[in-house]
């Protein structure tokens, strides 16, 4: 059995990395938290064993919050480290694993104990293969995907015990952080959603976007987005990008509306349970991967489509 340590910056993220940890069958299992979740009531239903403050990301240099992973690995005697992966802890624990010399595998789908081995599944050549890695020396830092998958543990008397690591005002290392600048976020969590309505680059104005958005708000969906639109065109926070390196959802009703469908696209949706694809070219990759696909106009179709929802509900068009 093996001591784990868990990092993460939210409670729905604590909860699902203690269920993927769980089925690691840890001897005991610790938690890098920010120091604000510290008096959460909810800390004190979850199985840890001690928590460590961890100050927050933003503002620091990344040097210093490597620092206190690594001497929160090493006083905890922890062989597995765990957090999700996005662009702050993967980054994070590559630069952890390199000061420790172990080995880091980053965008696990799953992880499993076999034959008494750490084994982890991961997208490979772009999401278009899957490939599974035994992991033969400890200790070992991973990112995990997370899918919006909890537990509740009945909660317990006794609190955690509280680490605290000091933090060094210089850490060695040649980053140097030169300018910031804030991106927008929605506060979302499309993990979570159980209907999502994305948009592509088949919209040719951001103001066309309110027709996905209407279709939304009818179906009670969250809207999201393929990369470029996030990214490139920064019609939509960047939190809103679902792909290989944006966010992976697994929704009950995926409609993504002018949207190719290319294979780093669709790895973070194919654990959609339905996936409805709106694109004019039929030989769109995504009309591979839908469950029905309406080959048509967009700017056409979904005018069409809210109205017939209004209708059927006896609203007015």
């Amino acid at each position: 059995m093996i001591k784990t340590l868990l990092a993460a910056e939210q409670e729905s993220e604590l909860r699902e990395l203690l269920v993927v940890a769980s089925r690691l069958n840890p001897a005991s299992t610790s938690a890098v938290l920010p120091e604000s979740m510290l008096e959460s009531p909810a800390l004190r239903g979850v199985p840890l064993s001690s928590v460590v403050p961890l100050p927050a990301p933003n503002g620091r240099p990344l040097a210093q919050l490597v620092g206190v992973i690594h001497r929160a690995v090493e006083q905890l005697g922890a062989l597995v480290v765990i957090a999700p992966s996005n662009k702050t802890w993967r980054e994070l624990m590559s630069r952890v694993a390199q000061r420790m010399r172990a080995g880091c595998i980053t965008d696990c789908t799953r992880l499993a104990l076999e034959d008494g081995r750490i084994t982890a599944e991961r997208p490979s050549l772009g999401g278009a293969f899957l490939e599974k890695l035994e992991v033969n020396k400890l200790p070992v830092l991973l990112t995990c995907q997370l899918r919006g998958v909890e537990e509740q543990w009945p909660e317990r008397e006794v609190k955690p015990e509280v680490l605290r690591i000091e933090v060094a005002s210089k850490e060695e290392g040649t980053l140097r952080i030169l300018s910031r600048e804030r991106f927008a976020k929605s506060g979302v969590d499309l993990a979570r959603a159980r209907r999502i309505v994305a948009v592509g680059r088949g919209f040719r104005r951001m103001e066309d976007l309110r027709m996905a958005e209407e279709l939304a708000r009818l179906l009670e969906a969250e809207i999201a987005c393929s990369r470029p639109i996030a990214s490139d065109l920064k019609w939509l926070p960047e939190d809103r990008h679902i792909g290989l390196s944006g966010r992976w959802v697994s929704p009950d009703l995926y409609i993504a509306i002018g949207i190719s469908g290319q294979v780093q696209h669709m790895v973070g949706v194919r654990n959609s349970k339905i996936i409805v694809a709106v694109n004019n070219d039929p030989s769109a990759p995504i009309h591979r991967e839908a469950d029905y696909s309406v080959i048509q106009d967009l700017y056409v179709f979904l005018p069409e489509l809210v109205k017939v929802i209004n209708e059927r509900r006896g609203r007015p068009t």
